[in-house]
């Protein structure tokens, strides 16, 4: 892709729910953000939707696949607690069988605390830093 084409581009997405529960959804957009030529819009679920106090699994599950369907892909940070999360099956479902979406999984604090459900599904498993998270984009998404 032309350096151009990839000023006009605006990645669309959906950052894993995983990234509401502590700063690092903060870090990971200014990182993006600081990007030279690097535009993105997030398609996540506020932590402060009605849904995170709601017992029914399903809506959960459609809520998560409809912010996804129109995401050109999908970010999750693998610590260990995302295999506890009852979002990452959810995620992952919707993720790679249902929409097949490119899975980008960012180890934050190295592989020794990466979930082993979150590597089997990724398609790129990359470092915390803003080149290795945009390049992953960049590479799994056609222009």
């Amino acid at each position: 892709m032309s350096n151009d084409r990839e000023r006009e581009r605006t990645y669309k997405l959906y950052l894993s729910h995983t990234w509401n529960h502590n700063h690092s959804v903060r870090e990971l957009k200014s990182f993006m953000d600081a990007e030279e030529a690097f535009r993105y819009q997030s398609y996540s679920i506020s932590p402060h939707h009605p849904v995170h106090a709601a017992m029914e699994e399903r809506k959960l599950y459609e809520l998560i696949k409809s912010k996804m369907k129109f995401c050109d892909a999908v970010i999750l940070l693998c610590g260990v607690y995302p295999s506890y999360s009852r979002w990452i099956n959810k995620e992952l479902i919707a993720c790679k069988e249902e929409l097949r979406k490119p899975l980008i999984a960012v180890e934050r604090y190295g592989s020794a605390k990466t979930s082993l459900l979150v590597k089997e599904n990724a398609d790129l498993i990359v470092d915390w830093n803003a080149e290795a998270i945009t390049g992953a984009i960049r590479k799994l998404v056609e222009p």
